[in-house]
């Protein structure tokens, strides 16, 4: 198997998962100080003009160039999420590239628990999913709190990752009814400026949301989603699940890397699969349209 990861921040866990499982990883990153294979991508294609997985990692506004670049070179490509711009610039993604299959990347469902969240999905009347950080924004000031270049803030940084589990555990989720949605900018760019996540750019622009609060209801269950950057609360990362006079609630933290490689390999061996390439088409399309 090859791969091309593309943006070596998290791309670097990419090529150690994809190195891991036995992959020819080429990587690409204009910053020489990443000491990726390439600088340009152009100029990696030209000598490797084909890959079976190829992975977009860059920052949000330059996913759907590049990934509408490498898709006649792979067999599949993932997107880091967000993944793009609308749920409309999504599918005219995949319709452009047919030979091509398409995924945003969502990890998470493939973690080694998720199995029993689902049964306890099963019997929950309410599921409460929550990344709260207590002062984690990512590089104020920089493209990643400009909307122009962000598409959005939390919404479109850590509101997918929960949106995704909502999507696996419900066959129907895109028939939920949203009852409530409030994505709202609280913070400027000096309440931020002490945030221990990343770099800050003291000159830069803060224009996106960082509290995103989503309740979605439908077939006997309620969706409670929150996710902040920068909470007056403690830091509370974790799924619940309530109903029939019980509680049960687990922390999630950060996604291991065997999730990550549990996802790629599933993908692979579903190349020819259409079914499962519908449900991703269709999971991708609605987190696009939740994150809006």
């Amino acid at each position: 198997m090859k791969s091309l990861v593309v943006g070596m921040g998290i791309g670097q866990l990419y090529k150690s998962v994809l190195e891991s499982a036995g992959h020819t990883v080429v990587t690409v990153d204009k910053d020489p100080a990443k000491g990726a294979d390439f600088e340009l991508l152009t100029h990696a294609l030209e000598q490797h003009p084909a890959f079976d997985t190829a992975h977009v990692c860059t920052p949000n506004f330059t996913h759907f160039k590049l990934a509408d670049t490498i898709a006649p070179h792979a067999r599949i490509v993932f997107v880091e999420k967000p993944g793009v711009t609308t749920a409309a610039k999504w599918q005219e993604l995949v319709e452009s590239h047919t030979g091509t299959r398409f995924m945003m990347v969502k990890n998470n469902q493939w973690r080694p628990e998720f199995k029993m969240f689902k049964e306890y999905y099963d019997k929950a009347d309410e599921i409460w999913l929550r990344w709260i950080n207590k002062n984690r924004v990512p590089n104020p000031g920089t493209w990643f709190t400009t909307k122009e270049t962000a598409f959005g803030g939390v919404s479109r940084d850590l509101l997918p990752h929960l949106l995704s589990y909502a999507s696996a555990f419900c066959t129907d989720f895109d028939q939920l009814n949203v009852v409530y949605k409030n994505y709202e900018q609280r913070w400027t760019l000096e309440d931020v400026s002490d945030t221990d996540y990343g770099i800050v750019d003291k000159t830069g622009t803060y224009n996106v949301d960082d509290r995103a609060e989503l309740i979605l209801e439908g077939f006997g269950k309620t969706f409670h989603f929150v996710a902040d950057w920068r909470s007056n609360d403690n830091t509370d990362i974790g799924i619940a699940f309530g109903g029939h006079g019980s509680a049960h609630r687990f922390e999630l933290g950060l996604c291991p890397e065997e999730a990550y490689l549990a996802m790629i390999t599933d993908c692979v061996e579903n190349l020819n699969n259409t079914e499962f390439w519908l449900n991703q088409l269709k999971q991708d399309l609605w987190i696009h349209e939740m994150m809006k």
